[in-house]
């Protein structure tokens, strides 16, 4: 009667053999990842030396190439294979970017060489608090969100049951109790303006009409800075937010024709006094050479979202708002919006977000300027 085959991974009886005084080989045959047997020896002083150099030998042995649905598989195979994924979405180009280098500078060098059975939340909670403690909380966010694509690909796989990162990510120790986020109370924004518009270096740098359009709509200040003049209707008073301004390499900065997110494509309303802002700017286009978008640099070209949050930091730190930064804006804007008694739903479309739920998200009209944020947005002035 033949022995039934074994399975893909797994191996026989362990056959021993005395070669000589303190020699001993221990020997079995091991159904290879190719699916073909293989004798594997190993030797040591003794039968229990040997057998655990096999045993070791069997569990690291690597003689067909991984593609990472085993728990052998090593890390950095999974998140070869889940960048290329990355690659091949449809995530903006600066997202792509952001995940790749947080696989290559922190993933990798931390946990890569890991087989993913070894992957444990400790393991994954040592990651994250190094990357933290070197990086800050910013790199360490970025870390575990990669982190648990990586493993939930690897989970999709079968290579393990569970990811440990959603684990990981949910222990609260060591956290401080954080307030809400801190907004401009109208007085302070009525404040900062002026500070602003009195400041020559910062209008000398376009700042002042640029942080009235971001307290007037909420964008991005990347999407600021891609919006173009096509996609202004100042008559109707509203604004299509579809373009985000990125820096790709070898390329420089170029306006992609998509938001952050998919939700970011979205139309929204403008307020009187935004209006007033793009007609200023239009009339002055329209008698100089003219640009595709609508806030250029002072050179004339297109504006650096990066070098401009430079230019701004330097800004609100003269007019004594250190703690202000392009973000609060966004912030502010929804605070606005929420105290005007707009629902959840309305202050998500307007910000280009996709929560607050999912029914909302699917059931309920998206995309569409809501007139209310207009008029809330235009309070105060």
């Amino acid at each position: 009667m033949s022995r039934p085959p074994l399975a893909v991974g797994t191996f026989g009886k362990v056959n021993f053999l005395v070669l000589g005084k303190g020699r001993v080989r221990a020997q079995v045959g091991f159904r290879d990842f190719d699916g073909h047997r293989r004798s594997v020896s190993r030797f040591g002083r003794t039968k229990a030396e040997a057998e655990r150099r096999l045993r070791t030998a069997l569990r690291d042995r690597d003689s067909a190439p991984d593609e990472g649905s085993s728990g052998d598989s090593r890390l950095a195979t999974v998140a070869t294979a889940w960048l290329a994924e990355v690659d091949d979405s449809d995530l903006a180009t600066g997202t792509k970017r952001l995940y790749r280098f947080a696989v290559q500078s922190y993933v990798l060098p931390g946990i890569g060489q890991l087989r993913l059975r070894e992957i444990t939340v400790p393991a994954v909670d040592r990651l994250l608090t190094a990357v933290r403690t070197r990086h800050g909380p910013g790199a360490a966010k970025v870390t575990r969100s990669v982190l648990s694509g990586i493993l939930s690909d690897a989970v999709r796989r079968g290579a393990i049951p569970t990811n440990p990162v959603r684990e990981a990510g949910s222990r609260r120790t060591h956290r401080r109790p954080t307030a809400g986020p801190r907004t401009l109370t109208v007085a302070e924004e009525y404040q900062l303006r002026e500070r602003l518009a009195a400041d020559d270096e910062t209008a000398k740098l376009d700042l002042p009409n640029l942080v009235d359009f971001m307290l007037g709509t909420g964008v991005r200040i990347g999407e600021a800075c891609a919006v173009r003049w096509a996609a202004v209707d100042v008559d109707a008073a509203t604004l299509r937010v579809e373009a985000t301004l990125i820096r790709v390499p070898g390329r420089g900065l170029v306006i992609q024709e998509a938001p952050k997110t998919t939700a970011g494509r979205r139309t929204i309303a403008l307020p009187a006094f935004v209006v007033d802002l793009l007609r200023r700017r239009q009339a002055q286009v329209s008698t100089a050479v003219g640009s595709e978008v609508v806030f250029t640099s002072p050179t004339g070209r297109l504006r650096d979202p990066h070098n401009t949050s430079s230019n701004l930091r330097q800004a609100l730190n003269r007019a004594g708002f250190e703690w202000v930064t392009s973000h609060v804006f966004r912030k502010t804007v929804a605070t606005r919006l929420d105290e005007a008694g707009l629902s959840a739903r309305q202050i998500a479309d307007h910000l280009g977000h996709n929560r607050p739920s999912l029914t909302q998200d699917v059931y309920m009209g998206r995309g569409l300027a809501a007139p209310e944020a207009a008029t809330a947005l235009e309070r105060g002035r």
